[in-house]
């Protein structure tokens, strides 16, 4: 049975990956002898025109180019990010999945604590001693802060899978803890895992897009987010100039539909409530 949530979501991120790649590689050769991501190389917020479809930006650059430009810096923040974030909720919900008793008992007060710290104002604090922000900062910090949801749901699972059989008889022939957990525990845990990275990597580009929009990380290279920071603070709405904005956006609900739209068939893949409700249908 085609599964057209996955093969369309496939369809769409191979689209914004394949735009993130060779999309820089070729933008320059509709401008010959021009560097359109130079800054400078056109008065700032023209309006759109055949030259330039969604116009320049307040740094006197082809909206199109910097956009496309943007995709790939986006993505850098999410993966490193989402990376981090990934790791670190994987190891703290792993351990107190399986380890349980007074180990789960803090680390789960220490998860329930970090899902309600209010990021803003920390990040807000940090923006003042970060002299110069770039994507990896960015996609670190974001990383630092976003792992708790990854934990909260890697204990719930581990706490699940750790009473079954087929763990109990890895116990009985006197496998080790590591032995139990890589082996046994992992290979059923990947789908969730993949889950949380691709979860995570969405959220942080969004994050990051509306940190944009009320200061944080200025100075930042231009991402997607940092496009529709400026793009908004320049008066763009009012211009006419709505493509900066829109388009950006755009982008960035692409994204997070692409790798909804795989969870979703992932989900439906390895969750046996879900697999028999999809085949009912």
């Amino acid at each position: 049975m085609i599964n057209w949530k996955l093969l369309l979501g496939i369809l769409l991120l191979t689209i914004i990956l394949f735009t993130a790649a060779i999309g820089p590689m070729i933008t320059p050769s509709f401008f010959p002898g021009e560097d359109p991501a130079q800054v400078g190389s056109y008065p700032s917020l023209e309006s759109p025109s055949p030259q330039h479809p969604l116009g320049t930006d307040t740094l006197g650059r082809d909206a199109v180019v910097i956009i496309i430009n943007g995709i790939r810096l986006s993505l850098v923040i999410g993966v490193v990010g989402g990376i981090i974030s990934t790791l670190i909720g994987v190891t703290i919900g792993f351990i107190a999945g399986y380890v349980g008793k007074r180990t789960d008992t803090v680390l789960r007060v220490i998860i329930d604590m970090v899902l309600v710290i209010p990021v803003l104002p920390l990040l807000l604090l940090m923006s003042l001693y970060i002299p110069k922000w770039d994507v990896v900062t960015m996609g670190v910090l974001l990383g630092i802060f976003g792992w708790a949801f990854v934990a909260r749901t890697t204990r719930a699972q581990v706490l699940s899978l750790r009473e079954r059989s087929y763990v109990d008889l890895a116990r009985l022939n006197s496998e080790g803890t590591l032995e139990i957990i890589f082996e046994e525990l992992l290979p059923g845990l990947l789908p969730y895992i993949f889950l949380g990275l691709a979860g995570a990597m969405v959220g942080n580009m969004l994050i990051e897009a509306g940190l944009q929009l009320i200061g944080i990380g200025a100075g930042l290279p231009p991402t997607l987010g940092s496009i529709m920071g400026r793009a908004y603070g320049a008066g763009a709405l009012s211009l006419g100039l709505y493509g900066q904005i829109l388009v950006p956006a755009g982008i960035l609900v692409a994204m997070f539909l692409a790798l909804n739209l795989i969870n979703m068939a992932l989900e439906e893949r390895f969750n046996p409530r879900l697999r028999a409700f999809a085949e009912e249908r």
